[in-house]
């Protein structure tokens, strides 16, 4: 029994040590930061200096933020640049001479880079970003188009406090609802610039107005703002050089072939005069490529449903006859919408739509064998582009009420 008992008490002795050793171990919050020792970036936005990089951090004011009983006087954001000689790394650091504390990027919201750093190569950019344990990754980066990142975030909108919540939710919306930009975060970017069949594409940002008073509180005071952000077309990337833009016609035509319309109107013109819009409710897509002879080729098969959303001319759509006519219309509409973004593609020697991947992944042999000459291979790719469209729902009113107003007026 003693011996028994003598056990027991050595063992629970060595379960108290264990225990005291694993206390000893854990290193508890030993890296936290106070909320007050910290200034919150929201979106981060990148230039082109002579030889140098400039760097621009928009931060939330906190203070104005958390006023309850309206504006305090201040704007909701500032933003703050530095420089470095040698890299973004350096310019960070160099920000905290003029910021007030720590720089903190984990809730960033947006990265914009300037159209003359996007010209030069965005490599060295997305380099540092990949590196920082501090950053997620699901922000969103766009181009500023015609104006510098430093410009673009020194708007203030008019209905978000954070103009970087605003531009993050806009360009979701239009996304979803329009379907003329691009969700691009950080680890899309990066698979796409190593990916060898497949070229980056961005979305555009541009300054509507005056960018001065755009600055100011005049901005958030005036019923209509003297500048506004806006989103518009895509920045067409060769490697990680930007070559060119894609109007809102290709920008639509690129997101029908990758696959990413959700929701988008489509203007279809009358036999009679006058335009009837369709409103897509339902789209599905298939990129099937084939090497025939040693030569690739493609075919984009475009599957579309949508509903008769406005009727601007005098036609009746309730007949079978009619909603055929209409069917057609649509799908040679879409097709003539993706073809136009395949040629402006080529036009810019760049396959922003993956086409090089489908080949790889349809033949890996002969996709060995022209991978080094695929820029050309592209510019000479059979296309082949399918879309069948079909018409759900026209409405509770079969004969539009213009067509009546013309019939009595005649």
């Amino acid at each position: 029994m003693k011996g028994d008992a003598f056990d027991i008490t050595a063992l629970q002795g060595i379960k108290l040590s264990l225990v005291f050793l694993l206390a000893l171990m854990l290193t508890g919050c030993w890296n936290r930061k106070e909320l007050n020792e910290l200034a919150i970036a929201t979106a981060f936005g990148f230039d082109k200096g002579n030889d140098q990089y400039k760097v621009t951090v928009q931060i939330i004011n906190a203070t104005e933020i958390a006023t309850t009983q309206g504006s305090g006087g201040r704007v909701p954001v500032l933003t703050l640049q530095a420089t470095g000689k040698n890299s973004i790394f350096e310019a960070m650091r160099a920000m905290t001479t003029s910021a007030p504390r720590k720089m903190y990027a984990s809730h960033l919201r947006l990265l914009v880079i300037g159209e003359d750093q996007a010209k030069a190569g965005i490599a060295k950019v997305l380099d540092w970003l990949s590196r920082d344990h501090e950053l997620r990754t699901d922000f969103y980066i766009i181009v500023a188009r015609d104006a510098t990142a430093q410009e673009v975030l020194q708007v203030l909108t008019p209905l978000a406090k954070l103009p970087a919540d605003k531009m993050f939710f806009s360009l979701e919306a239009a996304m979803h609802n329009w379907g003329s930009t691009a969700k691009v975060d950080l680890h899309q970017l990066i698979y796409d610039l190593v990916d060898q069949g497949k070229d980056p594409v961005l979305t555009g940002v541009r300054i509507l107005g005056d960018k001065r008073a755009g600055m100011t509180r005049q901005n958030l005071t005036s019923v209509t703002p003297p500048a506004l952000l806006e989103y518009r077309g895509m920045a067409v990337f060769h490697k990680d050089k930007l070559v060119g833009w894609l109007n809102d016609k290709q920008s639509r035509g690129y997101n029908f072939i990758r696959g990413n319309i959700r929701s988008t109107i489509v203007s279809l013109p009358c036999p009679a005069g006058g335009n009837l819009n369709v409103e897509l409710i339902r789209t599905s897509h298939r990129i099937k490529g084939k090497v025939v002879n040693g030569e690739p080729q493609v075919t984009v098969t475009v599957r579309a449903e949508g509903n008769i959303g406005e009727v601007e001319c005098g036609m009746d759509i309730g007949t079978n006859e009619a909603i055929s006519l209409l069917e057609k219309e649509l799908s040679d509409q879409i097709e003539n919408i993706m073809k136009a973004s395949i040629a402006r593609a080529k036009f810019y020697q760049s396959d922003i739509f993956g086409f090089g991947s489908v080949i790889h992944r349809a033949d890996y042999k002969a996709w060995n064998r022209m991978k080094d000459r695929w820029e050309q291979k592209f510019v000479d790719l059979p296309v082949h582009v399918v879309v069948h469209a079909k018409l759900r729902r026209t409405g509770s009113v079969m004969q539009s009420f213009l067509e009546r107003m013309e019939e009595e007026e005649n």
